[in-house]
């Protein structure tokens, strides 16, 4: 059983092929307005890696969202391909919960995690997580919130670690004895493959047709000046 995992919500671009013995090959790169470029290289490369033909996976994961808009519609309608051209199912696993999992697996795992991701037009994609029997449990659900708002849910999260790509900007706000993870540690096509292999397991796949990215908001369309 092996699960190809994608990961494209953020300006990381990862593959990773993922067995039930463990990871046979990852590749990701870190670079915004590449992932339409340099996503089927990677996929490329890590078949040639582990060795493995693409007739031989089981299903695709990928990263629905939220996220960016942009990325994320790349990497849905690449693992769509993939499915429609291998007769493989596809599987959904929402970007906040891959990152949980990639905290969960860094070892640095603390009681609580709080994820925060900008999401421009000064909104952030926010969550809250409790550590429970070592796995983290969304207290609620992922929002898109105004950055005032998201700013008082961080203030009175307490000890725990917080996951964002605006580090700098949140020490500002709440000061350096903050635990904070850089989401580029976090957003990992490795951990999109662990999730999407127990879902496979559950039988837990989606429908190729249907499925659209988690966008959270609208499309907003600047005008040229």
């Amino acid at each position: 059983m092996i699960v190809l995992g994608i990961e494209t919500s953020t300006e990381v671009c990862g593959v990773c092929l993922l067995s039930e013995n463990g990871v046979k090959a990852e590749r990701s790169l870190v670079e915004a307005r590449i992932h339409s470029e340099k996503l089927l290289t990677l996929v490329q490369e890590v078949f040639t890696e582990a060795q493995q033909e693409l007739k031989d996976i089981s299903a695709v994961a990928v990263s629905l969202g939220p996220g960016s808009f942009t990325g994320l519609r790349i990497g849905l309608s690449s693992a769509k391909g993939l499915c429609y051209a291998l007769g493989k199912p596809l599987i959904i696993v929402p970007t906040f919960e891959a990152i949980a999992e990639s905290a969960r697996r860094s070892g640095s795992a603390s009681s609580k995690l709080a994820i925060a991701l900008d999401a421009k037009q000064g909104e952030y994609y926010i969550a809250e997580y409790s550590n429970t029997k070592g796995r983290y449990q969304c207290k609620g659900e992922v929002e898109v919130l105004p950055a005032a708002r998201a700013k008082e849910i961080l203030q009175s999260f307490g000890a725990g670690l917080i996951v964002t790509d605006t580090e700098a900007g949140w020490k500002r706000e709440l000061g350096n004895g903050v635990q904070f993870g850089n989401y580029r540690e976090y957003c990992r096509a490795e951990s999109v493959a662990h999730l999407g292999l127990e879902k496979f397991r559950a039988k837990d796949t989606a429908d190729l047709a249907s499925t659209e990215p988690m966008y959270l908001k609208d499309f907003v369309v600047k005008g040229i000046k």
